[in-house]
């Protein structure tokens, strides 16, 4: 069986301390994954371990390895849905109604929302958090007839 190579500075984290520590259970896994490493067992019998595939721990032993833990934890967009406050979501829907009067347009589509949370907000999202955004903003056609 092929021995895997660990990054250079695998030696110098303390997965089962991290581990302990971690509140994110997604990352506790990949910690303790990468303990179970440390101590000598192989990928496969890790996969077994934590019911991942060895794959998977083959790339978060390359993510360790070019980005650190960082590159462990979970990108941008993972997880909880976005939540716009009520006071932010009063805000929000009127820059949409001015963007749409500016633009002389009569519905929002979800790019249309992508592109106002980032550019106000810095928030990325998919195009199913944008239309459901826009669904929660009660934005419509009814809408744009009182306004016109």
């Amino acid at each position: 069986m092929k021995k895997v190579k660990l990054p250079a500075n695998f030696k110098n984290y303390d997965f089962v301390k991290l581990t302990k520590q971690e509140k994110n259970p997604a990352l506790k896994i990949r910690y303790l994954a990468l303990s179970h490493i440390a101590a000598g067992k192989t990928v496969i019998e890790v996969a077994n371990i934590i019911h991942k595939s060895s794959r998977m721990i083959h790339r978060w032993l390359n993510k360790l390895d070019k980005l650190g833990l960082d590159g462990l934890k979970d990108k941008q967009g993972r997880g909880r849905n976005l939540y716009l406050s009520r006071e932010k979501e009063a805000e929000f829907r009127n820059i949409v109604l001015i963007y749409l009067k500016e633009n002389n347009r009569k519905k929002a589509f979800g790019y249309d929302i992508q592109y106002l949370l980032k550019s106000n907000y810095s928030i990325d999202c998919t195009l199913p958090t944008a239309y459901n955004i826009l669904t929660r903003l009660n934005i419509n056609l009814k809408l744009f007839t009182k306004h016109n």
